[in-house]
């Protein structure tokens, strides 16, 4: 069975409007099968609650564990979980975050970098050129 794929505007929907999308997006969610969606999704999902409409760090974080306690299949899911529970307790920039868990993933441990936000990541060894 093809998969499906959910895109940004879809959890913008459930997450701060009202009305007959919204509807439709939850709906959606809940009822559709083989649902997928996409580290790039969830990244601009945090972008767009953040920066556009402004919601704190921990109605973020409660926006995307509901995304991903739902069965839409998501790439790196556990990279995700624990991105969002590092994001959501330590003070770091989102895309840092998700990235230091892929390079962790991955056994990477060096990064070089002039963002000393990086050192709060325990397994990253930071270098500056």
């Amino acid at each position: 069975m093809e998969s499906k794929f959910i895109d940004t505007n879809i959890f913008i929907e459930v997450f701060i409007r009202l009305g007959d999308k919204s509807k439709k997006s939850k709906k959606l969610i809940r009822s559709i099968n083989n649902l997928y969606t996409n580290l790039l999704v969830i990244s601009e999902v945090v972008w767009v609650l953040d920066s556009v409409y402004e919601l704190d760090r921990g109605t973020v974080t409660k926006c995307i564990k509901s995304i991903l306690s739902t069965k839409i299949v998501i790439e790196n899911k556990k990279e995700l979980v624990s991105s969002i529970n590092f994001y959501e307790s330590n003070n770091v920039d989102w895309t840092d975050c998700l990235n230091m868990f892929l390079l962790k993933n991955e056994n990477i441990s060096t990064v070089y970098s002039y963002d000393k936000g990086l050192n709060n990541f325990d397994w990253i060894k930071r270098l500056e050129p």
